[in-house]
């Protein structure tokens, strides 16, 4: 039998709970009913004086703003090359560290080129833009890379704010023993190699060229290169030496691009067509070759 204290224990208990659950639900809605209500103006006022802040969870820490915008150095290849990843790491070596580059390919060739990891590293310091022209450009053949240099709108929608353009491709190369810098050539409206198919006074020729985009702009105000005729830069080439106040580099003048005129430490070489156009009797000679690759 269980004794008297036990049960008067337990009867209590089990009133205990109830009573707590009642006591909490009064006060429950006491302070909804009645003290939330006058509280609410004042929390009001507090928010207000609360001080506002603000979290930009992307900051505009574009790395491109390192670089001068109106220098830009430029190669277009739609092959998938094996060579473009080390010629362009020497070019990003060798070129003026205010200068900025893009490569434009084919999506195998843009692959290519990004895949490895020190495009990678120079991309993250906005040194380096991959990009693929939408359609309807083109760059297979050296036509349409020509009809590309000679429509104003690749400029305007590609090229923005550029002034100095340096051109070059797989086939060309900037000396890194060259006495000269790229940026004491700003001065010339085009500057480029000489060609005796050409304007044998004239050096601007070729795949490896600095060009000045206002005048090319300018020249395209009034003048359009028919399709199929000639390349950009001999289409260009005529109609700047009648430009007023531009300043074209001459044969007389320091070569910036070499292809047969083999010079002691120049600013850089262009074999033309992977070397299917340079001059036989010229670089046959082994003295020749050895000078070019000092």
């Amino acid at each position: 039998m269980m004794p008297s204290f036990v049960k008067l224990k337990l009867r209590r208990d089990s009133l205990q709970a109830p009573l707590i659950a009642i006591v909490a639900l009064l006060s429950a809605w006491f302070i909804a009913l009645i003290i939330l209500p006058q509280c609410k103006p004042a929390i009001a006022s507090a928010r207000q004086n609360l001080p506002s802040i603000a979290i930009d969870w992307s900051p505009n820490n574009d790395p491109r703003k390192n670089y001068n915008a109106s220098k830009v150095a430029l190669i277009i290849e739609s092959e998938p090359l094996p060579l473009l990843v080390p010629l362009i790491l020497h070019m990003i070596g060798v070129v003026p560290p205010d200068w900025r580059f893009i490569f434009i390919g084919s999506k195998k060739s843009v692959w290519t080129v990004g895949r490895t990891f020190g495009i990678q590293v120079q991309q993250g310091l906005g040194k380096i833009e991959l990009m693929q022209l939408p359609q309807p450009w083109k760059i297979r053949s050296r036509e349409d890379r020509s009809r590309l240099l000679t429509d104003t709108r690749f400029y305007d929608e590609f090229l923005p704010g550029v002034e100095w353009l340096l051109m070059f491709s797989s086939d060309s190369i900037l000396c890194a023993n060259s006495e000269l810098s790229l940026n004491d050539w700003l001065d010339y409206t085009w500057a480029g190699a000489t060609d005796n198919r050409e304007n044998k006074n004239l050096a601007v020729y070729g795949d490896l060229s600095l060009r000045r985009v206002s005048a090319i702009k300018q020249i395209l105000s009034f003048q359009s290169r028919y399709n199929d005729s000639a390349a950009d830069d001999s289409w260009f080439g005529p109609r700047l030496e009648v430009l007023p106040d531009a300043k074209l580099a001459m044969t007389s003048d320091r070569p910036f691009a070499v292809q047969n005129n083999i010079t002691s430490k120049p600013m850089g070489y262009n074999l033309r067509v992977d070397g299917d156009l340079v001059d036989q009797e010229v670089w046959k000679f082994p003295e020749a070759r050895k000078e070019a690759l000092k």
